[in-house]
């Protein structure tokens, strides 16, 4: 599982927008204002989001724990993106879940699917300038059940 995320960059010269990668492009991202983007999760040769979802990528890692919260509680949840017209469905039992994002559903190996959730939310908010602790807390309790709950991968 690849968990990736993009942050939008208008280049000053009027060219057409693109995605740059916090991942494999930290220095360039790091001097970009703003915080809309998109996130990827890339599930073997699967793309579990859809590329043109951008939205707010604090908003978007947010969701998805809200969405892993929620799993881990109830086994189902279902949370909406930030801004835009489309939600993140998670639902399962044992260890294969049903990962909604917009109108792309995938089957998964829920363990893999959790754990590169909150691995990508860590590089982010790891990354993310004044990012606050709550989100590196959130991610350690969201870490610490997925173990109880035997979802290790």
């Amino acid at each position: 599982m690849v968990a990736e995320s993009f942050l939008r960059h208008a280049p000053a010269d009027g060219s057409a927008p693109q995605l740059l990668s916090i991942q494999r492009d930290p220095e360039r991202a790091a001097t970009l204002e703003g915080t809309i983007g998109s996130v990827q999760l890339r599930y073997h040769s699967l793309q579990l989001v859809p590329v043109d979802l951008v939205d707010d990528l604090p908003g978007i890692w947010h969701a998805l724990l809200e969405a892993v919260e929620g799993y881990l509680a109830d086994g189902s949840s279902e949370v909406p993106y930030p801004s835009i017209d489309a939600n993140i469905l998670l639902t399962g039992t044992g260890s294969i879940a049903k990962f909604t994002v917009g109108k792309v559903r995938h089957i998964v190996d829920a363990g893999e699917l959790v754990e590169g959730i909150l691995g990508g939310a860590a590089d982010y908010f790891g990354f993310a300038s004044g990012a606050q602790d709550a989100p590196i807390a959130r991610i350690g309790r969201l870490r610490t059940k997925v173990a109880a709950a035997g979802l290790s991968a």
